[in-house]
Order: structure tokens, then C-alpha cells, then sequence
């Protein structure tokens, strides 16, 4: 059986901390400012409990600026940038799972990978979601009507994972670990 994603909502910082520490969360997705602390002070207190993947959602450029230039920020999973395309929501979720699935899938599946280079937040923000829109539509095209429910989920766990990097230290990192696994390598030129 599979476990049904619940969504959980917080107002504050200290509730999604009361929230933590009664319940096991996979991903938090926290605004820059969460009423009473910042989404860096809410990793580093998440950091304490428990190691769930803590991504900040900034709505502008100056919200984005404030989670930059904070030295704790390597608490931190990602930062990603609303621009308006509800489509971010489901890429960062997607993002989450090919970070922590990449290394079981390229190896027991031989599942491939796709290496993005990019350390713009608003650039990458922007195109993640075409990204896996275009993925999952592919995928869902190559799976026939008539596969059973099993194999079209396996089929579906199959399609490339998508590994954002924002440094060239950190994609040589993954093309190295998986370099059998890697379908291409997006980048630009600097």
C-alpha cells in the first residue's frame, strides 16, 4: 500500500515546530517570514528533531535577498522563487523525491538522470516546472491504458530524475557518482 500525502498548514513558526514534533513530515515548504521567525531559523529548530528536507518559497526578489545573505541559510534544502505558476509546487515536491530517490533508482532500476547547472534561483524557479510537467507527461504517454496500476507506477518511478545543481562542484559531484545513469546535462554558458 501507499501512504496518502496529508498537507499540514502553519501560521507560525512555532506551530509548524509543534506540528514536527507530534507528526514526521517528508518536505516543509515555508514562506521567507512565517509571522514569528524566519524560514531559517525554522530549519535550524527543524534541524534539532528531525531531518526533513526544508525548502524556502520566496514572493519576491528582496524576500529572496534575506534568505541569501543569512549564514545559516546551508540549513536550507533550496530556495525557489514564486512567479506565479502554481506549477513550483509540485516541482518542488518532485525535486525532494529525485534528491532522495536518485541514488536507489539509477542503481537498482538503472533509472537516468538529467543534471540541470543553474545558480540563478529566478531561472531555475521558472523552467523546473515545465521540466516535470514535460517529464510526467512523456512518462504518462509511454505507459499504455491497459498496464495494471503496479506497472504503471513502476513505470512512472522510472522516468529520468531531474538533479538541479547551483554549482559546478556540486553537478561534477553527481555526474561522477552516476555518470552510467546520466541521460544530459543542461546548463548555461557561465
Amino acid at each position: 500500500t501507499h501512504d496518502v500525502p496529508r498537507l499540514r498548514h502553519a501560521s507560525t513558526g512555532r506551530e509548524a515546530l509543534e506540528l514536527a514534533q507530534v507528526d514526521h513530515f517528508d518536505l516543509v515548504i515555508a514562506a521567507t517570514h512565517i509571522g514569528d521567525m524566519s524560514v531559517v531559523d525554522l530549519a535550524r529548530e527543524l534541524r534539532h528533531g528531525q531531518r526533513v528536507p526544508v525548502v524556502a518559497l520566496a514572493y519576491d526578489a528582496r524576500d529572496l535577498a534575506s534568505v541569501a545573505d543569512v549564514p545559516d541559510a546551508p540549513n536550507l534544502d533550496r530556495a525557489f522563487l514564486w512567479q506565479g505558476d502554481v506549477g513550483i509546487l509540485p516541482a518542488i515536491v518532485k525535486y525532494v523525491e529525485d534528491r532522495r530517490n536518485v541514488a536507489h533508482d539509477a542503481g537498482a532500476l538503472g533509472v537516468q538522470a538529467i543534471l540541470v547547472i543553474e545558480d540563478n534561483v529566478r531561472y531555475y524557479s521558472a523552467f523546473l516546472p515545465t521540466m516535470y510537467a514535460e517529464l510526467m507527461q512523456h512518462a504518462h504517454h509511454l505507459v499504455p491504458e491497459s498496464v495494471n496500476l503496479s506497472h504503471r507506477l513502476m513505470r512512472l518511478q522510472a522516468q529520468p530524475k531531474i538533479l538541479l545543481c547551483t554549482s559546478y562542484e556540486e553537478a561534477w559531484q553527481y555526474f561522477v557518482e552516476y555518470e552510467a545513469n546520466i541521460l544530459g546535462v543542461i546548463s548555461d554558458v557561465e
